[in-house]
């Protein structure tokens, strides 16, 4: 039986494997998460590792015989809860997840104090069977939902026992979930493939009880989910809404959830307007050629006189979102970047060792074209103007970082918010954690929550095509 010798972050590991077998499946069922965006057609480039000293694509490459694999050094994601950490252990506790689609995050939370005691996070294994939501249900479709769920469980066995071990914790009573709906179906290991096809129906939006065991999880004695809206507005966004709570009588707030899958709430005392927009998974480093996500080495920050400013410092290795929106925004201003979103020099220069290229533009045009003219369609089908809307969150672990200005420059959200807009943080962690600590001050009116569905809008396909300009 042949053998497979991986190194990564200076660790030698072998294993043996039937020959023969594509690579990036072997990868995965040793539990090494190498994403690949494109779910494995080989369009992106991202799943690149060296094979007996080669670079070659893992999702394309067939081994049959021994071999080395050396991967890229795992990535110190910066993501923070957006809440203090206490370290301080109470008598009281549980754990609030945040499935993303690209990173999790969990927190050991005190329900005495109603505050984070401890949180860590770590990228979606998931990455490996596809970049966003659409892959992995395509992926689901064809295998099933076991080996999605396998690996997302698998990592957060890994986390449980992080979080635990700090504090020599046995067990704790209760893990509470937050996520999309696509993402909580596959935490539950359930067939998520009806969410694929119209009418885009999903097993279950309720809240869901189960026994950690029966998911073979250890640490914990029971998993809840938190409520969903529709199949593609899940409980994350009605965390979010939990975190930011409702607003005063006659005002509006809009609730960004930037993702791969962009989510957007319309709320006021009357009830919930939202929608989803398939942004794509460019705000992640996904379909960008220099996309990566917000760890050490990516630019964060462009300045006017071309500096740029690099997470951790040192040498740069890629574009993080707000960086690729900054990048953006100078071409534009400075006219290296036209109104159709034509590059005159392609790829353009952002600094030493990074670039943007055209291909690069576009995806960002469809994805804010995307976010922007389903806000604007909430806007109108609620009645109300830019001016109604008291406060524009925006959840998403980039806020922090995020150029107000630039993001209204390019057209990523309306001139007329960009003075209202408030960071929201990891609003879907937060919002997990007051519901976890205040069930009963988190009654958001769910019922009187409407979902509009833009696919077959003409309005949409009209601002779509308008908000692709810059």
């Amino acid at each position: 039986m042949p053998r497979l010798t991986i190194i990564q972050d200076g660790k030698t590991k072998t294993y043996a494997f039937d020959a023969p077998l594509r690579l990036s499946d072997a990868l995965a069922s040793f539990g090494y998460a190498v994403p690949h965006p494109c779910g494995g057609r080989g369009a992106c480039a991202k799943c690149t590792v060296l094979l007996d000293g080669c670079p070659v694509l893992s999702c394309r490459t067939r081994v049959s015989g021994d071999a080395q694999v050396i991967l890229p050094d795992t990535l110190t994601l910066i993501a923070l809860a957006g809440d203090e950490e206490t370290g301080r252990l109470t008598q009281r506790v549980c754990l609030c997840l945040d499935i993303g689609t690209t990173t999790l995050a969990l927190a050991l939370v005190s329900l005495d104090e109603k505050r984070i005691i401890r949180s860590v996070t770590a990228p979606n294994p998931q990455r490996v069977f596809g970049a966003d939501v659409i892959s992995r249900i395509d992926f689901c479709m064809k295998h099933g939902p076991q080996p999605l769920q396998r690996a997302l469980l698998s990592r957060l066995q890994e986390m449980i026992d992080a979080l635990l071990g700090e504090f020599s914790l046995a067990c704790v009573p209760v893990l509470y979930a937050a996520g999309n709906t696509t993402m909580l179906h596959l935490l539950f290991g359930v067939d998520c493939s009806a969410m694929g096809v119209s009418p885009y129906t999903p097993a279950f939006l309720d809240e869901k009880v189960q026994s950690a065991q029966a998911l073979g999880l250890r640490g914990v004695q029971t998993v809840i989910s938190l409520p969903g809206i529709a199949a593609f507005v899940g409980a994350d966004v009605v965390a979010g809404m939990a975190h930011i709570g409702l607003p005063e009588k006659g005002k509006h707030h809009i609730l960004l959830d930037l993702g791969t899958n962009a989510e957007i709430a319309l709320l006021s005392e009357e009830g919930i307007l939202c929608t989803a927009a398939a942004a794509g998974p460019c705000f992640e480093g996904a379909n960008i050629s220099c996309g990566m996500s917000a760890a050490a080495g990516a630019v964060c920050a462009c300045a006017p006189d071309g500096s740029c400013t690099v997470i951790g410092g040192g040498e740069a290795k890629g574009l993080c979102a707000t960086g690729l929106i900054d990048a953006i925004a100078l071409g534009v201003r400075y006219e290296r970047i036209d109104e159709t979103g034509y590059l005159e020099e392609d790829p353009m220069p952002v600094c030493d060792g990074v670039a943007l290229t055209g291909r690069d533009i576009r995806e960002f045009q469809l994805a804010k074209s995307a976010i922007r003219a389903a806000m604007e369609c909430l806007i109108r089908r609620a009645g109300i103007t830019y001016e109604d809307v008291s406060r524009l969150y925006v959840a998403g672990g980039f806020c922090a970082g995020l150029n107000v200005q630039n993001a209204a420059a390019v057209g990523l959200i309306p001139e007329e918010l960009a003075g209202k807009l408030i960071g929201a943080g990891n609003a879907s962690l937060l919002g997990c954690i007051r519901y976890a600590c205040s069930p009963e001050k988190c009654v958001l009116p769910l019922s009187r929550a409407a979902y509009a569905d833009l696919s077959a809008d003409p309005l949409f396909a009209q601002l779509f095509m308008e908000y692709m300009m810059f």
